[in-house]
């Protein structure tokens, strides 16, 4: 019997390892319902995902990763980095959510995430290669990252702050960027409230 799913799941549980700490110092600490249970290595999906399972621990999750990133470092990196900051308040379990949605705002994290990651460990010249094939083949994901990169770029501790109001980011609501003292434009802010379309 072969050994390698054991040795990409250690490879995938290594990264994570490594790489938390970088996300929580760029969002925050995890809410303390989330519960990470481990990786899947899929076949059967192009795009990571988090999936939940128990209804008992709605916030307890598995990071579903597809098979082909472990072909592409990069890819690997990015979408490693993308579901450690969905982690941080993931949506959770449907029969427990209350309707909870992911909004603009935590996508655009997730990919802000990516980006941060990529351009430390590859440079610059690869994070514009990613950037423009998510602008050309997932322009929704590129655009929340966008608004995002606006928002950090005027206060690099804007989500730590608004997290700080509500640890569940599609929690927030327009009048906490007042309460948390985060100074954005408000269409920029309605925008990073609205619920994510991929």
């Amino acid at each position: 019997m072969s050994e390698t799913p054991s040795v990409d799941i250690s490879k995938l549980e290594k990264l994570r390892s490594s790489w938390l700490p970088a996300v929580e110092f760029l969002f925050g600490e995890p809410v303390a319902e989330a519960e990470f249970t481990g990786f899947e290595l899929r076949a059967d999906t192009q795009v990571p995902f988090a999936s939940f399972h128990d209804a008992n621990k709605p916030f307890s999750y598995i990071i579903n990763i597809p098979q082909k990133s472990l072909t592409n470092d990069v890819l690997l990196l990015a979408d490693i980095m993308h579901e450690l900051a969905h982690g941080l308040y993931p949506l959770g379990h449907n029969d427990q959510t209350n309707g909870r949605k992911t909004t603009v705002i935590c996508e655009g994290a997730a990919v802000y995430g990516s980006v941060v990651a990529l351009r430390q460990v590859f440079g610059d010249e690869c994070v514009d290669e990613y950037l423009n094939v998510l602008r050309e083949q997932a322009f929704s994901y590129y655009d929340a990252f966008s608004y995002v990169a606006v928002l950090l770029a005027d206060d690099p501790l804007a989500i730590k702050k608004l997290r700080g109001i509500h640890p569940f980011l599609q929690d927030v609501k327009k009048s906490d960027f007042t309460d948390a003292e985060v100074k954005v434009d408000v269409k920029i802010k309605d925008i990073l409230l609205m619920t994510f379309r991929a």
